[in-house]
């Protein structure tokens, strides 16, 4: 899924709102991470890039990437075994993987959050919520 383009002047902005100096190839992961909320992995992130960056590598996607995560740009998921796929997370919602076609969807977090700010004595600073069944894509092929 594509969303709509942002402009170079207002990524910039936003990397250095965030304490990071922009280069251009963070600025493209940036964007792509913005407008291509599919959930990607380093390897996607750079195979969708390198024809636009041909001296980008994997390993500044990776670096970048996870100097997003430590910023709190993106969020690296780990929802199933060692595979991480990062998410530019604006709003806090839940992960819903399907154990069909693999993908992973955003679901919105209920308004009346059932944790509050504490649970059993514990306050809550962050929740990671992954959710796993059949999305409804999948159940609508199966009938």
């Amino acid at each position: 899924m594509k969303t709509e383009a942002i402009s170079n002047d207002e990524l910039k902005k936003f990397l250095i709102e965030h304490g990071i100096q922009p280069s251009f190839q963070r600025i493209k992961i940036l964007e792509y991470m913005m407008t291509h909320r599919t959930h990607p992995d380093v390897e996607t992130v750079y195979k969708d890039l390198h024809s636009e960056i041909p001296t980008l590598s994997m390993t500044t996607v990776y670096n970048t990437l996870k100097l997003f995560t430590e910023k709190k740009i993106t969020m690296a998921l780990t929802l199933e075994g060692t595979e991480i796929r990062y998410d530019f997370a604006p709003e806090p919602h839940m992960h819903f993987k399907c154990k069909v076609c693999g993908k992973i969807y955003d679901v919105p977090l209920p308004k009346k959050h059932p944790f509050g700010e504490f649970i059993d004595g514990h306050k809550i600073e962050s929740e990671d919520i992954y959710l796993f069944g059949v999305c409804k894509k999948c159940l609508g092929n199966s009938n």
